[in-house]
């Protein structure tokens, strides 16, 4: 089962939402001994000695194997050196893996693939033996809530959030479940505007941006509403006119004007490009 990307989550009856961890995407098989594969359909079972999987009855389950760090927060080099040779052993000591379990495909023989989601939840619960570092992987209806939670929580380093339909059964390789990556928060300088077009022809299509180290970041044209388009042009007018602050200005933004470096703004992002803009960039706030 696979995820359709999304740029944000939505609240809905019929979902639940879990979070999207930083791991290693896992099915086990557990009967008369554990196997564990790759998605990719490669054996990893040798790489996790540590992990205590036990169950029941014999089952197949879903989930994904990461490491956390002693504060919690999650640590991808943890995966990562289990793939050299001689790393097995040093990295299950400083970075003890966990399985956090999400789903369950057959318990005891039976296909429960065409169960509803919440069904096969009940049957995991009653299947999965809890220990040290094996848990079911907690869901809330709230998608939206739980990726400002993932996002403002700077001890974490969780990847988003997945939304599932509670009715769905699960198909295999299908990208039926929803995936919405955490954004990233920063503070910019507005250094000039492009004019608006459409309904805000009168005052600025797009804030342009640079970054506390002076380099240009790109522009900013979504997450504005009325009054604030109106507040944030108004700033932008009493200021005098300014050359473009790079010797050499980017060709995307030739034409546009430019303003003394005296407003930050807060902006929510998803990443950066190669060349340091940002990536689906949304204004949240003016900070000064």
């Amino acid at each position: 089962m696979l995820c359709e990307a999304r740029d944000e989550p939505f609240n809905d009856e019929n979902y639940i939402w879990e979070t999207k961890f930083d791991g290693v995407r896992a099915i086990v098989e557990v009967n008369k001994g554990v196997r564990i594969w790759s998605r990719a359909g490669n054996e990893r079972t040798h790489q996790f000695p540590e992990l205590d999987i036990r169950t029941k009855v014999s089952a197949v389950l879903d989930g994904e194997i990461v490491c956390y760090q002693p504060d919690g927060k999650l640590e991808f080099n943890g995966i990562q050196h289990r793939n050299r040779q001689n790393g097995v052993e040093l990295a299950a000591r400083q970075y003890p893996a966990t399985f956090e379990v999400f789903d369950i495909l057959e318990a005891d023989g039976i296909d429960l693939t065409g169960l509803p989601l919440m069904k096969r939840k009940t049957m995991l619960s009653a299947v999965l033996i809890l220990t040290n570092n094996v848990r079911t992987s907690p869901y809330v209806d709230d998608g939206i809530k739980l990726l400002k939670q993932i996002e403002w929580n700077a001890n974490t380093s969780e990847k988003g959030v997945v939304g599932k339909r509670k009715d769905q059964s699960y198909q295999q390789n299908a990208r039926a479940w929803i995936k919405v990556k955490v954004h990233k928060w920063g503070e910019f300088t507005i250094v000039g505007y492009t004019d608006g077009t459409g309904w805000r022809a009168s005052t600025f299509g797009a804030l342009i941006l640079e970054d506390e180290d002076g380099s240009y970041v790109g522009s900013v044209g979504t997450g504005f509403n009325d009054a604030e388009i109106s507040k944030i042009y108004e700033q932008l007018k009493s200021l005098h006119p300014s050359a473009c602050p790079w010797h050499l200005c980017p060709s995307d933004i030739k034409g546009a004007h430019f303003v003394p470096p005296e407003i930050t703004v807060k902006i929510r992002y998803l990443d950066k490009t190669k060349d340091g803009k940002l990536r689906f960039p949304s204004y949240k706030g003016i900070i000064s």
